[in-house]
C-alpha cells in the first residue's frame, strides 16, 4: 500500500508542474491586445485580452464629423479591436484545454478510476487559483 502522505506530495508536485506550465501563458495574456480601425481610418481602438479599452486615437479630421458619425466610427473600431483580440486569444490558448486535460489525467487517472478521489479538494483549490489568474475572453 502506498503511503498517503507521499501520494499527496506527489500530487502537489504534479499540480505545481501544471501551474508552472500555465504561468507563462498568464504573462503572455497580460500583454495580449487587439487593435481595430474604422473604415475611414480616422479612429483607432486598442483593447486587452478581456476586451477592455486601453487606447483610443482620433486623427484630427475625425473631429469634423458629427457626434452620430463619430460614435459609429468609434464603435466600429472597438468591435474590430475586440474581434482581433479574441482571435489572438483563441490562437494563443488553442490546445490549452487539451494540455490541461492531459495534466489532469496524469493527476487523477482515466474516467472511472476513483482511486484518487481523496486528493480532489486540494487539486480543486489549486486549479481554482490557476483559473482565477487567467483572463476571460471578450464577451
Amino acid at each position: 500500500m502506498t503511503d498517503p502522505l507521499s501520494g499527496l506530495e506527489a500530487l502537489a508536485g504534479r499540480l505545481a508542474d501544471v501551474e508552472r506550465r500555465f504561468a507563462g501563458v498568464q504573462a503572455e495574456l497580460d500583454e495580449l491586445a487587439g487593435t481595430g480601425v474604422d473604415e475611414t481610418g480616422l479612429v483607432s481602438v486598442t483593447v486587452d485580452a478581456a476586451g477592455e479599452l486601453t487606447d483610443l486615437t482620433f486623427q484630427p479630421t475625425a473631429l469634423r464629423y458629427g457626434t452620430a458619425e463619430l460614435t459609429a466610427m468609434v464603435l466600429q473600431a472597438y468591435r474590430r479591436a475586440r474581434s482581433a483580440a479574441g482571435e489572438r486569444l483563441a490562437e494563443r490558448t488553442d490546445g490549452l484545454t487539451a494540455q490541461l486535460g492531459t495534466g489532469l489525467t496524469e493527476l487523477f487517472g482515466r474516467p472511472g478510476d476513483f482511486s484518487a478521489l481523496g486528493r480532489l479538494d486540494e487539486a480543486a483549490a489549486r486549479l481554482d487559483s490557476l483559473d482565477a489568474r487567467l483572463p476571460r475572453p471578450p464577451a
